[in-house]
Order: structure tokens, then C-alpha cells, then sequence
């Protein structure tokens, strides 16, 4: 099985599932989906079923051969002068298909049906009314006039069709890690996956292609990219999504390979709507609302790179004249060829052009377009009106670009000290405000922060309070949570400038949430208004965690949602990020895995890491590599925690904000569960201890309430409570009940508080809680009184939806096992061996492994024996 045939998973099942009740499944995909190998995996389901399983291929070379491609797969019975003998070719091919399925629990499958010349089309279409049997056949997307009326998934009922989508990115990262053999780094998973549209073989085909001309390396076992990752061998792979395009359709994929993301009135300015038909109709199109216009995009991203790299030509020359002249006459301009958006480009560099794509899902994939195009623009507009007049105001624009854009230190200082500092107090105060938070949410140099500042403040007039305040925001990134009492209140400065207001509030807003008072600072930010300075734009999901705290979750949610998708448009990077990470948070505690893992995967793959929200960025990231080290993924995960680690934020002020428990329950899947779960809150609560010492109370209490979840004792869950009771927040009041309950063990207490955040929508936490309080029932003999617990816990939970009620899936353990845990628990309970589960779930053994693991881990057990106990009371 090659690497991606353990990915598809769900597609895969309900295939089978179809399949089973007699029902033919056509799967659909864009060539390199992976709908062959998906094919594979299906067919071995059910091989390992007992079915008897058939293999035919459509191949386009032989169409003009009738009923060929049934000869090649043994399917046309000897022709001869007996009784029972067929008399026709095709009469032969009817009955070589029925006697190959006679007997029941047969399935053929047809790879690349769409090839089959129509008379071996009709031979299975006559030999499926003659003797029903489930038909499994791929096929690739086409305009609805041209498909054939004799195709084969048409004729053959009854019957679904099922799409097999593009991967996400951590689908991909994980398809790369398989293929490679070692951990990749995330700008090289953000290229692949930005040439391929998350198509698993065109991101094998760019990975192996990329690693055998260098440009994929392997540097201290981590697999990096260089700027190009596009080699000729690509070619090779793209050409079958050309391969039906009539001549317009091509010149229709090479004009907008050229123009970029454009509305379609513009689109139609350069072509017929019958060209823009046929290209959707083979999926290659991808359109998505903005404002007032509908944009539309090509997909796969790698489409453009092969027309981009085609060289100049006589097609080239027309089609590129075609586009300017649509647009006025103006050249149209794109990033450049191997270059990351945020390098210091200036205007002859612009004439070069590369798309970095970042996003496979569907309409994001423009939307991360647009995003890259967007500040690549903006860079070349700031780096030009700073190189034609190099003063604080045009600096301090183009630092601030450059840190949402992730520019290195030496960029950043040579527009540092080739800035005069020249011009009115305001302009140098944000100069060297950008400038300082460069040096402390990039380099953590908290030295360099202050000498900066003390500098600004001699200058700053009656813009001191403005700088107090952003120093106050750097120390709270890097170093501790500064008290935010320190910072005026609103009524004392209600007389200074709107930007002092907006900037000193935000920042004391942000202090207050570190401490948990979430009240106060929902009242200070409610208390700014709607703010307009580029730094407090820049903060706006405080109100949403703000919300978060004060457990008004539903609200939070709505909110965060409705920034996020503000800041996409908007192509605001800080506050994308910022969104995604207080949805996140919600998305956790309501226990709405699927949602988490599509929001890390849309976000994570965006390929823009703004400096103000690394913090959250590598929260995400640790959050995702939580979620892969639950599915087994153990590379996946430890990369993704590796690349949290190589943000160099360290434990800070947001909850969740470090993959130290991803790192631990990896380094402890060897180990029994006990000593595993001790490893696990030993990490946690160390950290916890740093963090509570710095100041941050809010992360610190959220990293100790971890600990004590893995490993609870009555230590731990004083000094939680002494922190609790300093922070008013009604989340941490919730929390705090959670935490007495986990150390105090008393059943009946756990049972009351999972009733209580069951119905709260709290799932996490209820989940925890109903599990703790079933082992313990069950530890002290009342097996009935745990069953009647379990069932009125996932009665609960059930109102938060099926996923919510998922952790209470087995009744006797009572433990929060995935729905794949459960399945490969009960395997390996049967007597199967891992060998013998890998190959019936398409996994690899590792894999099986790992899930046992944590399995082991969940149920309190060390051994087999133990767990088939368990499972079968």
C-alpha cells in the first residue's frame, strides 16, 4: 500500500458500507486525488471480508479497441460452437462477467472507467441486469455535456458517487513524513502543499521530485526546502489534468495562470463563458464570494507553475498579450519566481511572478492566494515609498508590514539604521514602537525592548503613555505578566490622544485577561469602542476570549467566527490567526474534534506567521499536535510540536500555549499507562509552576489543571485553588470545581461535576470528570451505580452532538476512547495480532501500536488480558 492508501479514511468507509448493501460506488476525483489507490484500500476491506474481489482497468490508448480492456482482465469467455458457448464478442464479454460473478459476494472494480471503450461499457452494464452484483469504479470530473450517456456509473443502479476530496494540511504533512521517512519542516509542507492542492499524488510527485534535484533536503534529519520546488518531472504529473481540455480550454488554464485571482467579470472579459464552463466542469476552476464580486481561481495550484514554466513562446506571447490588454494595458504583476513574500523585494523585482498558493480546501485556496498576493503588494508599495523617502513614517509602515510578514532580523535592521530620525514626536514614537516589538515577538531580546523605549521616551512628549504601554505588551509576550493596575485606567487619560487611549486600554485589557478578570476587561475593551490604530486593530480577539472566560462559550464562538472571517477578507493576518485561536479554545472545550482539526488545518496552512501573534500561532500548532498524537500520527505530531518548539516563544500568557503535552504522551507511549500519565503530569505541572511564577495565572492554572487531569494529587489541587481564588472568572470558577473534584477522587462528587459541565456544554472537562468518577465507582465494586452513570453521561453529552458524546462510547470503561481506539481495541480483544489489525484497517503497525498505548492508558490497564476484561464487562 503506498503511502497515502491510509488516508481517506471516512471516504473509504462509506464505499465499503455502500458496497456491502449492494450498492455500486463510483469514486470521483481529479487525477493524483488518490482515487486509485483509495480504490485499492476499498476492494482490500473487503477482500479481507471474504469477498472475491475482480480488477479491470479502462485505458484511453485502447477505447478504439472494443472490449479490449475486458480481454486484458480475463472477463470474455471462448467463443465456440457448443450449446452454452457465446456466439458474439460481446456476448462473450456478458457472460465471461457473470460467471466471474456468480456466487455472490463478488466485486469488480474498473479503474479509470471513463477509458472504457462503450462496448465493454454496455457488456457490464448487460451483465449487471443479467445478475446484480456491487460495481466499484473510478472516474475524474467532466462537463456534464461531454459525458458519455453509456458511461458505466450512469447505466449501473442503483448506485452513489462519491468524491474523494483534496487532503488537509496536516493530511499532507503526514502523507510527506510516511513518504520521506523523517520529519519535514513547515515552510517545505506549506510549498508542497501549496503546488498541490493538497492532491496526495501531485504532493508525492513534488516531494520525490524536489529531493532528487535538492532542492528537498534533509538538514539534521529534518527534511527543508529551498525556494524552487517546481522540476521539469512536473510536467509529467500535471498533464492529466489537461489531458481532455479542448485547445480553448488550454489557452482558457494559461490565461489565468497569468492573470491570478480575478472576478469573473474580468474572467469573461478574456473568455467565453462555454471556456469557463468546461474548465469547471473538469474541476480545475475554484470560485468564492467577495464583497460584491465572485472571484475564481485555478486548482490545482500547480496548474499555474506549469504554464508559468513553460518558457516564452508564440502561446506565451498571445495569451500574456491578451491579459494585458483585459487589464488596461497595465503588465500584470505577481510575486516572484522562488521567493517568499515577505523578502525585500524592491520595484524592478516585479516583473517576475510566482504564486505561493496556501491552502488546499476548496475556496480557501483563493482566499490563501489572495493573502499572499495581497501582502507581497503591500511589501513592494512600503519598501518603495521607504526607499523613495526614508523617514520614521514610512518606516514604521513597512516595519509593521514586515513583522505581519515575518521578516528576518537583518531586513529589519537595515531599515532601522537607514532611517533619519527626523520628523514630528508621533511619527518617531511608532517608529520605534514597531521596532521593539520586532526585537521582543521575533528575538526575545527584552534588553534591547527597553533600551529602545528609554530612547523613544525622550522624544515622546505627550506620547509617553502610548510607549509605557507597549513595553508593558512586549514584557507580557516575552518575559511576565506586568500588573495592570500599573497602566493608567481609562478616566486618566480620557483626555489623551485616541491612539494613547486605544493602545494603553487594549494592552490593560490583555493584562487583565492574563489574571483572569475577564469582566474588567471586557469592560475596558467594550469601553474603547470601535477602535481605528493600526496596534489595537491588531488585538480585537480580546473581546471574543474575553467572552471565553466569562463562559458565555456560545458568544465566543459566534464572535471569533465572524473575526476570522472579517480578517480573511480583509486579508489580516493578525487577526486570522488570533480568531482561529480563541475558536480553537471553544472548539476544545465543547469537544468538537472534527471542527478543531478542519479550523488547524485552514489556518495552519495559510504560510504567513505574523510576529504579533506567534504566541497563538504556536498554540495552534501544539493543539494540532495534540489531535495527531490522539490519531496515532507519532511523527505528525512530534513534527508539529518540534516546529512549536522552533518559534522560540516559551510558555506564556495564552492557555494552551506549548506542545508539552504532545512531547509527553509521545515520549511516554512506551511506558505502562501509570508511569506514562506521571511522565505527562510532571511536565505539565513543572511548567505550570514557571508560568504561575511569571505572573501568567490564567495559562499557568490551565497547564496545572492538565497535570492534575494526567496525575491529581491533594498538592496540586491546593495550590490550583489558591490561584483560582484570585482569578473571578466565571470559566475558572467552573474549572476550579473540576480540578477539587479530580483530587479529592470521591465518585459521586466527579459524577455531579460532569453533570454540571455536561450541561454547560463543557465536554472536555465533563468527559474527564464522568471518566475519573466511573473508575472510581467501578474501583470501589458498583458496577450497576457505573453503568446507570454512564448512561445518563452520554444522555448529556449526546445534546452537544455525537462527537460530544463519543468519549462515553464503551460503557464499561467509561474512558474517552476515539472512535478508532475503540475499533482497534476491540480487535486486538478478539485475539488478532497488530500485524493482523494493520492490514484490516489499512494502518501501519506503528500505528496499531500507538493506539493500544493510549488505549492502555485511558483504561487503567498494562496488558491485553487486562483490556479484554475490561472491555467485555
Amino acid at each position: 500500500m503506498t503511502p497515502h492508501g491510509t488516508l481517506h479514511v471516512d471516504v473509504r468507509d462509506d464505499a465499503v458500507k455502500h458496497l456491502l448493501a449492494g450498492t455500486s460506488v463510483d469514486l470521483q476525483g481529479l487525477p493524483g486525488s488518490g482515487r486509485s489507490v483509495l480504490a485499492r484500500a476499498v476492494a482490500a476491506e473487503l477482500e479481507d471480508a471474504g469477498w472475491q474481489v475482480i480488477h479491470a482497468h479502462g485505458v484511453l490508448a485502447l477505447r478504439d479497441r472494443p472490449l479490449e480492456a475486458l480481454s486484458v482482465a480475463g472477463l470474455v469467455a471462448r467463443q465456440g460452437g457448443g450449446p452454452q458457448a457465446p456466439t458474439t464478442a460481446v456476448s462473450a464479454a456478458v457472460q465471461g462477467i457473470t460467471s466471474a460473478v456468480r456466487g455472490g459476494s463478488t466485486l469488480l472494480v474498473v479503474d479509470d472507467v471513463d477509458d472504457l471503450d462503450e462496448i465493454s461499457a454496455g457488456a457490464i452494464a448487460a451483465a449487471h441486469a443479467m445478475s446484480a452484483f456491487p460495481l466499484l469504479t473510478t472516474s475524474r470530473p467532466a462537463p456534464r455535456v461531454l459525458r458519455a450517456p453509456t458511461r458505466v456509473p450512469a447505466a449501473v443502479l442503483p448506485g452513489v458517487s462519491l468524491q474523494v476530496p483534496p487532503l488537509g494540511y496536516v493530511d499532507t504533512q503526514t502523507l510527506l513524513i510516511e513518504a520521506l521517512g523523517g520529519p519535514i519542516e513547515s515552510a517545505a509542507v506549506s510549498r508542497v502543499f501549496s503546488g498541490s492542492g493538497g492532491l496526495p499524488g501531485l504532493s508525492l510527485a513534488l516531494a520525490t521530485s524536489a529531493r532528487l534535484h535538492g532542492s528537498l533536503r534533509r538538514v539534521d534529519g529534518v527534511w527543508s526546502a529551498g525556494p524552487e520546488l517546481w522540476s521539469p518531472e512536473m510536467v509529467r504529473s500535471v498533464d492529466p489534468l489537461l489531458a481532455r481540455l479542448s485547445p480553448e480550454g488550454v489557452d482558457g488554464l494559461h490565461t489565468l495562470a497569468l492573470a491570478g485571482t480575478i472576478d469573473v467579470t474580468m474572467a469573461r472579459r478574456l473568455m467565453p463563458w462555454d471556456v469557463l464552463e468546461e474548465l469547471d466542469g473538469y474541476r480545475l476552476l475554484r470560485f468564492v464570494p467577495r464583497d460584491d464580486k465572485m472571484l475564481v481561481s485555478l486548482f490545482p495550484p500547480a496548474i499555474v507553475e506549469f504554464f508559468r514554466h513553460q518558457g516564452v513562446g508564440a502561446r506565451h506571447l498571445r495569451v500574456d498579450e491578451a491579459v494585458t490588454s483585459a487589464f488596461g494595458g497595465v503588465k500584470v504583476q505577481q510575486p516572484p519566481l522562488g521567493t517568499a513574500p515577505w523578502r525585500l523585494v524592491g520595484a524592478a523585482d516585479a516583473g517576475r511572478s510566482r504564486v505561493a498558493l496556501e491552502r488546499a480546501g476548496e475556496a480557501d485556496v483563493i482566499v490563501n492566494r489572495l493573502l499572499q498576493e495581497h501582502w507581497h503588494r503591500e511589501l513592494l508599495v512600503r519598501r518603495t515609498e521607504w526607499e523613495d523617502n526614508p523617514t520614521p513614517r514610512t518606516a514604521a509602515v513597512l516595519l509593521r508590514t514586515m513583522l505581519v510578514t515575518g521578516a528576518d532580523a537583518e531586513s529589519v535592521l537595515a531599515v532601522r539604521e537607514a532611517t533619519p530620525r527626523t520628523g514630528d514626536s508621533r511619527e518617531l514614537v511608532a517608529f520605534d514602537d514597531w521596532y521593539a516589538l520586532f526585537l521582543g515577538a521575533v528575538e526575545h531580546n527584552l534588553e534591547w525592548v527597553h533600551a529602545v523605549l528609554e530612547q523613544a521616551r525622550e522624544e515622546a512628549d505627550e506620547w509617553v503613555q502610548l510607549v509605557d504601554g507597549i513595553e508593558a505588551f512586549i514584557v507580557l509576550l516575552v518575559d511576565h505578566a506586568p500588573d495592570p493596575d500599573e497602566l493608567p485606567a481609562a478616566a486618566d487619560i480620557a483626555t489623551a490622544p485616541v491612539d494613547t487611549r486605544e493602545i494603553v486600554g487594549t494592552v490593560r485589557a490583555e493584562l487583565l485577561l492574563a489574571q483572569g478578570r475577564s469582566a474588567e476587561a471586557l469592560e475596558v475593551i467594550d469601553g474603547l469602542g470601535q477602535v481605528t490604530s493600526t496596534f489595537a486593530l491588531a488585538r480585537v480577539t480580546a473581546r471574543p476570549w474575553a467572552l471565553m472566560l466569562e463562559a458565555r462559550l456560545d458568544e465566543a464562538l459566534a464572535e471569533a467566527q465572524d473575526l476570522l472571517a472579517e480578517a480573511r477578507r480583509e486579508h489580516d493576518v493578525e487577526g486570522i490567526v488570533g480568531a482561529a485561536y480563541v475558536a480553537a479554545q471553544v472548539l476544545t472545550l465543547r469537544g468538537r474534534a472534527g471542527e478543531l482539526r478542519t479550523l488547524l488545518g485552514s489556518v495552519l496552512s495559510s504560510g504567513v506567521l505574523p510576529a504579533l501573534e506567534r504566541p497563538q500561532h504556536v498554540a495552534l500548532l501544539s493543539m494540532a499536535a495534540g489531535l495527531a498524537a490522539d490519531e496515532g500520527r507519532g511523527t505528525t505530531a512530534r513534527t508539529l510540536a518540534q516546529q512549536a518548539l522552533a518559534l522560540r516563544t516559551g510558555p506564556g500568557p495564552f492557555p494552551l500555549g506549548s506542545p508539552t503535552l504532545a512531547i509527553a504522551r509521545l515520549d511516554g507511549a512506551d511506558l505502562p499507562p501509570i508511569q506514562a500519565r506521571a511522565l505527562a503530569a510532571e511536565r505539565l505541572w513543572s511548567e505550570a509552576e514557571t508560568l504561575l511564577e511569571a505572573g501568567y495565572a490564567m495559562s499557568g492554572y490551565v497547564c496545572g489543571m492538565l497535570a492534575v487531569v494526567e496525575e491529581p494529587t491533594p498538592l496540586r489541587g491546593s495550590v490550583l485553588a489558591d490561584v483560582a481564588a484570585e482569578m473571578p472568572a466565571p470559566l475558572v470558577r467552573q474549572f476550579d470545581r473540576f480540578v477539587a473534584a479530580l483530587c479529592d477522587g470521591d465518585p459521586e462528587a466527579l459524577v455531579a461535576v460532569g453533570d454540571r459541565h455536561a450541561d454547560a456544554g463543557l465536554v472536555w472537562t465533563a468527559t474527564a470528570a464522568y471518566t475519573a468518577g466511573l473508575s472510581a465507582l467501578r474501583a470501589s465494586g458498583a458496577a450497576a451505580r457505573a453503568a446507570e452513570v454512564h448512561e445518563e453521561a452520554r444522555r448529556r453529552l449526546e445534546a452537544w452532538g455525537a462527537e460530544a458524546a463519543a468519549g462515553m462510547r464503551s460503557a464499561a470503561e467509561g474512558a474517552e476512547l476515539t472512535a478508532r481506539e475503540d475499533e482497534i481495541a476491540r480487535l486486538a480483544a478478539s485475539g488478532m495480532t497488530n500485524q493482523d489489525i494493520a492490514r484490516r484497517l489499512l494502518i501501519s503497525v506503528r500505528t496499531v501500536e500507538n493506539h493500544l498505548h493510549r488505549v492502555f492508558r485511558k483504561l487503567g490497564v498494562d496488558n491485553r488480558a487486562d483490556m479484554s476484561r475490561v472491555l467485555s464487562v
